[in-house]
């Protein structure tokens, strides 16, 4: 983007094309094989693990703890995979992390990608490695 303009930068954002708006979905990665790699884009199938919001924190996985409800917080966070990817709003549903419907149905909960964190790549596809491996300073296979 080559404007400075806050209200240009969130319409160029907002009007970006899917391939774009699917780049920015990226997180921190602290997957030890790639010690060298600081960020990653999220896929379906990485573990990710949550960091922040009350879903990042066991308690308030029930619905009846944590910080929104009015309760303490638990120590550490949600530790899962990633159920899918909404690269329109920027959101992710993680397994595990759901809430009830009035109707008794479980519902996911969409999280920001910025509230997470990359725990372990998914390694079914190989292209993706191969570029990771690269990006982490070469083939130290």
């Amino acid at each position: 983007m080559s404007s400075k303009s806050p209200n240009k930068q969130r319409k160029a954002a907002a009007t970006a094309p899917l391939h774009k708006q699917r780049k920015r979905l990226r997180a921190r990665c602290l997957d030890p094989n790639y010690a060298n790699v600081r960020n990653v884009t999220i896929r379906v199938g990485d573990e990710v693990e949550i960091h922040r919001g009350d879903f990042g924190h066991p308690n308030s996985q029930k619905g009846e703890k944590g910080k929104r409800h009015g309760e303490a917080r638990g120590k550490s966070g949600i530790r899962a995979a990633v159920a899918s990817v909404n690269t329109s709003t920027g959101h992710i549903m993680i397994e595990g992390v759901t809430h009830s419907k009035a109707d008794g149905k479980d519902e996911g909960i969409p999280i920001h990608s910025s509230n997470v964190v990359v725990v372990k790549i998914d390694d079914s596809d190989p292209i993706r490695l191969k570029k990771l491996q690269s990006r982490n300073g070469g083939d130290d296979e």
